[in-house]
């Protein structure tokens, strides 16, 4: 009795060969190469390959390369519950390139992508490997910073607003610019539960702070103070010590009076 032979695969519609075609000029686009041209994968490993770009690409910007508002968010998530959980800081940082709509109508549109492209990539340098830098639209950008204290994060924020600041951004032939940052800084609370719109909430609230407040600039709100330093201790006791004293004084005048 012979084997029972494997069905053959259905074979492929013409719709679903569009559909492929199409898919493959979409990442081709986007700088990938043709998976079509590998002589070495089959027709499954064709389209796994296509399926695996296309899910790279939903995750991306296609102008600056960085991540986009959609992965951004997924990342948010997980390193608010992550420093929940190991009882560590969480900051997020956004940013807005100050007056970006004049560089549109002055310069035109592709000198805008040019601007962005630059920021983008000026600002990925001067961060850590495991920070997230995520471009949230148009000419706003978000960064994670995990694992990260407050006084630290103002510190970044400020290195990246004076970075790109200080950059001269080529335009056209023998024409430059300069832009600047706003940025509104916001840490996970540790006594609230891990929430990461409301994180977002607060950063977005700050952003319009330091916007509305001049630009150019990093807005935060720092924390309450709920320890007493040296300094202010001895002060205290100082003007406890001088209460008694004047005090005492009173008293002994009120005995001899």
């Amino acid at each position: 009795m012979s084997a029972p032979q494997s069905p053959s695969p259905k074979p492929q519609t013409s719709e679903q060969n569009v559909n492929l075609s199409e898919a493959i000029q979409l990442i081709c686009h986007a700088g990938y190469p043709d998976p079509r041209m590998n002589a070495e994968i089959d027709q499954t490993q064709i389209l796994q390959r296509v399926i695996d770009t296309l899910c790279t690409l939903s995750m991306h910007d296609g102008l600056t390369g960085l991540s986009n508002q959609r992965y951004f968010k997924i990342a948010l998530q997980r390193e608010v519950h992550r420093a929940r959980r190991d009882g560590t800081p969480c900051i997020l940082l956004m940013l807005d390139i100050d007056h970006f709509k004049k560089i549109n109508d002055q310069y035109g549109h592709p000198e805008g992508d040019r601007v962005l492209e630059i920021v983008a990539k000026r600002l990925k340098q001067e961060l850590r490997p495991g920070d997230t830098l995520s471009r949230y639209g148009g000419e706003e950008f978000a960064v994670i910073l995990p694992n990260c204290p407050l006084k630290y994060a103002v510190q970044v924020a400020e290195r990246l607003r004076k970075s790109i600041s200080e950059e001269k951004i080529l335009i056209r032939e023998e024409q430059s610019l300069s832009v600047t940052l706003s940025i509104g800084a916001a840490e996970m609370k540790r006594e609230t539960p891990p929430d990461a719109a409301q994180l977002l909430k607060a950063a977005d609230e700050n952003l319009y702070k330091a916007k509305t407040g001049g630009r150019n600039q990093c807005y935060y709100e720092a924390p309450l103070k709920t320890e007493v330093s040296p300094d202010e201790r001895s002060a205290l006791f100082q003007k406890k010590a001088t209460k008694k004293a004047v005090r005492k004084n009173l008293a002994r005048k009120n005995k001899t009076l």
